[in-house]
Order: structure tokens, then sequence, then C-alpha cells
């Protein structure tokens, strides 16, 4: 029996769940899917141009663990524009939050917590 998944951290959840080719109806579609945790990996090593080791330490996983959620959701965003697939983004092991600039430690937005019980002044900069 393997160990549980670690839940890994994301700051947004995604502002479209769909995306699918143009002039097709999405019912007649072929779907993929990646999960919101993948995109946030996919989001931080592709968009913002982060290492994998900086990808793992943000999300508070391995980096072999972004390995593969980097490898799945590739092959996910490869498989649909190269067979005109739709990409439903759903599901994951992740926790919504924010990360404190000063510690680096999250907080669960459903914590409704306005900063990191760290001692930094949140309108201080970083020294």
């Amino acid at each position: 029996m393997g160990r549980p998944r670690k839940c890994r951290w994301v700051e947004t959840q995604p502002c479209a769940t769909f995306f699918k080719p143009r002039g097709v109806p999405l019912r007649l579609c072929e779907q993929t899917v990646i999960t919101v945790d993948e995109l946030e990996a996919l989001r931080l090593a592709d968009f913002l141009e982060m290492t994998q080791d900086e990808v793992a330490r943000k999300m508070q996983v391995s980096r072999p663990t972004v390995t593969r959620m980097l490898a799945r959701a590739r092959r996910a965003v490869a498989d649909a524009l190269a067979h005109g697939k739709a990409i439903r983004i759903q599901g994951g092991d992740y926790r919504l939050g924010r990360q404190c600039d000063a510690c680096g430690q999250w907080t669960a937005l459903e914590a409704a917590v306005e900063f990191c019980s760290c001692e930094a002044d949140p309108g201080e900069p970083d020294k």
C-alpha cells in the first residue's frame, strides 16, 4: 500500500473550466482532463517560468511529484491540441490558499486570516 497523496497548495481557482475547439459544440467533443493542481504546476513552470524546484517548494510537494504533474498536464494539452479535444479542468488533491511573502507559510483561504501569524509586518518591505 502506497502513501496517501499529499495535498498541493494552489493560489487561485481556474477562471475557466473548459477549453474547446472553436466552432465545435462541446457535446460533440471528446474531452481530456487536467486537474486543478496540474494546471497550477503548469502555470508556475511554463507561464511564470519557475524551475521545477521552485514549483515544488511553492506547492509544498517533491520535485518528482512536480515532474509527474507537468508530464500529465502537458500530455493532456498536447492530446487536445493534436486531436481537437476539449480540455476540462476539475478535481485534484489541492487546497486553496495564500503564501506569506515574508516567511513562506501558507494560509488556507477558508481560514479567513488576513495575514500569516509570523512577525513580519505586511506593510514593511522585506529586508
